[in-house]
């Protein structure tokens, strides 16, 4: 086995087979046991190098699970890991450990130098060298403990190096060490022995002027990195060669310290937190670019203020700077336009190029520092940069550099550049960050306060540092007493703010980064209430046309300050985006001193107005015919373009907007538009009822309620209570919605509305059947048929006939429902209304149950079923199911119909669909019952009871009672109504 740790870690099986190390734990344990062996390593000492900082109460048990698992990896080869008593050993047996050859080979060379073989000597320090791929030990772990053990391995191949040059300089051996010096010097720039060695190679092969040359290389390093002059002994060196002193071939000068090459990089966040998901991907991004070698690695890292990329990219640049061993440059740039210049200067100067040798011209400055960088491994990061051609010209020429950028924008046109966008925290990130900073002990009493702290931060990194720090400032605070603080938003970004850290201060230089009109747009876009904001709103808010708004919104959006939510490719302002709750509050802060109070009012007027429009439009499109029941005032209107596509399906819009939907109408509650407020409640039950989003409903008829009562308009409770009388008797909260639907019509009647009581009188009459009271019912539909009629709303009118068809049939008149029926199928026969012509084709196949006629029956059910799955209608499919089951039981199929019925029941019960869930469960037991299950029976007829009992359904639950005595009394045909089909 060959085990190798001068340079990547590799494991090598005798076959040449490469052994997986396994993931960055086994390695970094690995890593200490080869570094160290054959002598053992504590257990102490492994767990500080697997977690330099915060080791977790199991490390030692995690150690133990570690070293068992390279034992498994390493299997029965000679190396094994053994145990001793502080902690774990490797025996290399007969394995090639790299580190201990090139050790014995050192040794080896020293013992010959002592005994005068100076020619075996250099060949064996030659050899020990070739050990080593490349300077840096291990260069992928970065494990304080591994590096502090790595750095003394590499200084030792330094001084090796310089030992070798030694005996070969001592031999004449001139020109055969000047390309071994040229290589190595560019790894250790400022150690001036090997520059001294590299010189006098140079004057002894007889290239006096490059030994000069040489001399000032090392004087512009050593001012530029150092602030000094080399020391004596080099300049000495200088001058002798100066004057073509030869007896400088008979000796070489001494050494002088070592020194790093350009190392630029800021210190690094001491406790940085969280992000290991993005570091992988950007460790494989830089890795990649290295491999491909068609161009240095460009990682470009954006996001908005405060999410924590410059704590990123400095992250992961300190992760992986030892692979740079020719310099890590850094600069931040901003938006200074002279700022690339700048940073190149003082890469040159970093370089060793003196002051007075840097060009003055953009382009020489460029072509000098890649000429300087050719051919060498450097990393260099730029922070805050903000457009593309300030990067061109610091990419690295070579595929053993990288790049790193951080900016506000994406920078999309860099060449090259592998992408990463940097949101906010994941929420356990947030509070790890808050445990570092303030202490597992004070997080762990109040974990609960500590998440709530988090999210009132929204889990913006910036933020959440800045609370954190303010804490650790104020031992005396709880974690409450910091959320108490936060809870009020008129404050929050007040108390986000400690020392020079301050939320606002970082989405202010964001924010005057803007154009004018792009800042107006973040502010009033700040003011809607909508947890999503539909990219329409952006031509709305600024009363502008389509192109226009979309140049506003990019901007904001490739600045971050609004995160996108859901995309359409034809159209960007049919898109769903976010506002971050701190850029929320900022915008609002903004607009609140910047725009007038009246012109606040006016823009979400104008949004209100504009959803309202398109909302009605939806209505229209989805039920056709002339909305009669609205409220009267103008409307906003929007680009025909948008108005387009956003109605190209204008559920399905809707839909995306359902959280905006019911956001708009409490704003609009709260600036008192209220009647506004109830016309968009009212006709998005076009949404609500599709859907069954029946809570949205009830909210936003809530809120308009009290909106409308507070006003007191009248005509607007009425068309509030009728629609909520609707949706309980959806809900088959018959009491509620009587209530309501009585209050309803009452009012129309006072406003002489003899629409809207017809209306009202058809949902009374619905209610009238299914709780027993034929008669009423038959009335109240014919009073409401004959209005609804005379105002064209063939839509109500065919709900009416389906209404009579359906008493007819509970009352034994086969026949005439079925002309009803078809009556109602003729009056929806034109409008765009999928879901009532569903209805009606339910309603009919339930006629068509009642005549026994079970195929069509059972045809009109799969239309019902193939209407409902196109559109995603639970509720339709659910009816679909029940009616399909009863026409499989007629037609004598009791498995199929089985398997209908207890779909059914379990998608009543998911749907809270009551009377539906009893029909299936009754259907379900009538079959147990014919079957001779009378235990089964019985069950299925309990369980049915239990779900109407109280329900206000009293024929139904009638049916119930008496088929649980059916099936105990084992009484064949006991359930009532036989195979009467649901309503």
């Amino acid at each position: 086995m060959r085990l190798r740790v001068l340079g990547a870690l590799d494991v090598q099986r005798v076959t040449g087979d490469v052994v997986d190390p396994g993931g960055p734990r086994l390695q970094v344990v690995l890593a200490c046991l080869l570094l160290e062996c054959p002598a053992a390593v504590s257990t102490e000492r492994l767990v500080d190098a697997v977690w330099p900082d915060a080791p977790p109460a199991t490390a030692r048990s995690q150690i133990q699970i570690c070293v068992s698992h390279l034992r498994q990896r390493l299997g029965t080869s000679s190396a094994r890991i053994v145990t001793r008593r502080s902690g774990y050993a490797l025996e290399p047996g007969g394995a090639e450990l790299d580190r201990l050859e090139f050790e014995r080979a050192v040794d080896r060379a020293r013992e010959l130098v002592r005994s005068g073989r100076i020619a075996e000597a250099v060949t064996v320090l030659r050899g020990s060298l070739d050990l080593w791929r490349g300077p840096v030990v291990l260069p992928e772990i970065t494990s304080p403990v591994v590096r502090d053990r790595a750095v003394v391995l590499e200084e030792s191949r330094a001084i090796v190096v310089e030992e070798l040059a030694a005996l070969m300089l001592s031999g004449g051996r001139h020109s055969e060490l000047v390309p071994l010096l040229s290589r190595e010097i560019l790894d250790y720039p400022l150690r001036e022995q090997m520059r001294s060695q590299l010189m006098l190679a140079l004057f002894g092969a007889g290239r006096q002027a490059d030994a000069l040359r040489e001399y000032r290389r090392a004087r512009d390093v050593s001012i530029a990195e150092l602030g000094i002059e080399p020391a004596e002994p080099l300049r000495s060196l200088e001058a002798a060669i100066l004057r073509g002193d030869t007896s400088l071939l008979r000796g070489q000068s001494p050494a002088t310290a070592p020194a790093p090459a350009p190392a630029m990089l800021p210190a690094g966040v001491g406790d940085f937190t969280g992000r290991d998901d993005a570091v992988r991907d950007m460790l494989a991004a830089v890795h990649g670019g290295a491999r491909n070698g068609t161009g240095a690695a460009v990682l470009v890292l954006s996001g908005h203020g405060g999410v924590g990329k410059s704590a990123l990219a400095l992250h992961l640049a300190h992760r992986i700077a030892e692979r740079f061993p020719d310099g890590r440059f850094y600069a931040s740039i901003g938006s200074d336009p002279a700022g690339t210049d700048r940073a190149l200067e003082r890469f040159l100067r970093a370089l060793g190029t003196p002051p007075n040798s840097i060009p003055e011209s953009s382009e020489e400055r460029q072509a000098a520092f890649h000429e300087r960088i050719a051919g060498r491994s450097v990393l260099i990061v730029v922070d805050d940069a903000t457009i593309e051609s300030q990067l061109l010209p610091l990419i690295p020429p070579d595929s053993c550099s990288a790049l790193i950028v951080t900016s506000r924008r994406r920078l999309t046109a860099l060449p090259g550049a592998t992408r990463f966008e940097i949101g906010a925290f994941a929420p356990a990130e947030s509070q790890a960050l808050l445990e570092r900073i303030l202490g597992s002990e004070r997080i762990r009493a109040d974990p609960d306060a500590a998440s709530t702290l988090a999210r009132y931060c929204g889990h913006l990194p910036l933020a959440v540092r800045i609370a954190a720090a303010r804490l650790a400032a104020r031992p005396h605070w709880t974690l409450r007493a910091m959320c108490a603080r936060l809870a009020d938003d008129s404050a929050q970004l007040d108390e986000l703010q400690h020392g020079d850290m301050a939320v606002r201060g970082s989405l202010l230089l964001t924010y005057e980064s803007l154009a004018a009109e792009t800042r107006r747009l973040l502010r009033l876009l700040s003011l809607l209430d909508s947890p999503r904001i539909g990219g329409w709103t952006c031509a709305v808010l600024l009363g502008c046309d389509a192109r226009t708004a979309e140049g506003r919104l990019d901007e904001l959006v490739e600045l971050h300050l609004l995160e996108i939510v859901a995309v359409d490719a034809d159209e960007p302002l049919s898109g769903q985006f976010r506002l971050h709750e701190l850029v929320r509050l900022f915008g609002r802060e903004r607009a609140m001193a910047e725009e007038t109070a009246s012109g606040r009012v006016e823009a979400i007027t104008r949004v209100v107005r504009a959803f309202l429009r398109l909302v009605e439009q939806t209505h229209l499109h989805e039920y056709g015919g002339d909305l009669l029941l609205r409220g009267d005032g103008p409307r906003t209107v929007l680009d025909g373009r948008i108005t387009d596509r956003l109605l190209a399906e204008p559920l399905v819009w809707l839909r995306r907007e359902r959280a905006a939907l019911v956001a708009t109408v409490s704003q609009a509650s709260a600036l008192g538009l209220h009647t506004e407020c109830w016309s968009l409640a009212v006709t998005a039950v076009v949404l609500f009822e599709a859907y069954g989003f029946y809570d949205e409903w009830r909210s936003t008829h809530l809120t308009a309620l009290s909106a409308v009562v507070r006003a007191g308009d009248r005509r607007g409770e009425a068309a509030v209570r009728y629609s909520l009388g609707s949706l309980e008797l959806f809900e088959q909260h018959y009491g509620s919605a009587r209530a309501d639907l009585d209050r309803s019509s009452a009012l129309f009647a006072e406003l002489a509305d003899d629409y809207g009581g017809a209306l009202v009188g058809r949902n009374l009459a619905i209610l009238d059947r299914l709780t027993g009271d034929y008669d009423r019912s038959a009335a109240r539909s014919r009073a409401a048929l004959a209005v609804l009629r005379s105002h064209g709303d063939h839509s109500g009118e065919a709900h009416v006939l389906a209404n009579l068809a359906q008493l007819a049939m509970d009352t034994g008149r086969v026949d005439e429902a079925l002309a009803v029926i078809e009556g109602a199928a003729r009056a929806a026969e034109d409008l765009p209304n999928r879901r009532l012509a569903a209805q009606i084709t339910h309603r009919r196949g339930l006629v068509h149950l009642r005549r026994g006629e079970g195929e069509t029956a059972e045809a009109l059910f799969v239309e019902v079923l193939a209407f409902a799955r196109a559109v995603d209608d639970r509720s339709a499919a659910l009816h679909g199911m029940v009616g399909l089951g009863e026409a499989r039981e007629l037609r004598g199929d009791p498995v199929a119909a089985r398997r209908s019925f207890e779909q059914a029941a379990a998608l009543a019960a998911t749907l809270g669909e009551k009377r539906m869930r009893a029909h299936a469960l009754l259907a379900i037991g009538r079959l147990d019952l014919r079957l001779g299950d009378r235990g089964a029976a019985a069950a299925a007829a309990v369980e049915a009871l239990r779900v109407v009992e109280g329900s206000g359904l009293p024929l139904l639950e009638q049916r119930c009672r008496s088929a649980v005595a059916a099936a105990r009394a084992d009484t064949p045909g006991g359930e009532a109504g036989g195979t009467r089909p649901p309503t």
